[in-house]
């Protein structure tokens, strides 16, 4: 019995570590410890009567960062569908539109939500710098009675 119980140490340990030696080496790693979020500075976020400002005046752009599911069930009129998880795929319908000092609100819906967090900074990557994140969106624009659209379309 002794015996059976050392052998299947040795395997679990072996496979432990031929597992952590192909994480290592693997181009796809994942991360053994998950780092902190970044905190958002507040001048990131836009206050909701500042966000109605923009969108009543036709002044700024707002893309919806959630799935396109989401989108379609109800959404700010005017918005343009930007799914932050599938980003490659859906920004060229929406690249002609922007240029880089456009005033673009990036939202999702929920206090926790990361979906507008991740577009804006995607954005800023690709050289973009007038971009605000409106906290749960979603949820605070229905509760405002704020005009919402449904569809795919903006």
């Amino acid at each position: 019995m002794r015996q059976i119980v050392q052998r299947a140490l040795i395997i679990l340990i072996g496979g432990a570590a031929l597992g952590l030696a192909a994480n290592l080496v693997s181009p796809r790693r994942i991360p053994l410890i998950t780092p902190p979020k970044q905190a958002i500075p507040e001048t990131e976020f836009i206050p909701l009567s500042e966000a109605y400002a923009l969108w009543s005046g036709g002044a700024g752009f707002f893309l919806d960062a959630r799935a396109p599911a989401d989108y379609k069930a109800g959404h700010i009129p005017n918005a343009f569908s930007l799914p932050a998880e599938e980003f490659d795929a859906y920004y060229p319908q929406v690249e002609s539109m922007l240029n880089t000092d456009s005033a673009i609100v990036c939202y999702c819906n929920g206090v926790e939500c990361d979906l507008s967090r991740h577009l804006a900074e995607v954005l800023k990557q690709r050289g973009f710098t007038n971009i605000r994140i409106l906290k749960n969106a979603w949820t605070e624009w229905v509760k405002a009675g704020y005009p919402i659209a449904k569809g795919a379309q903006p």
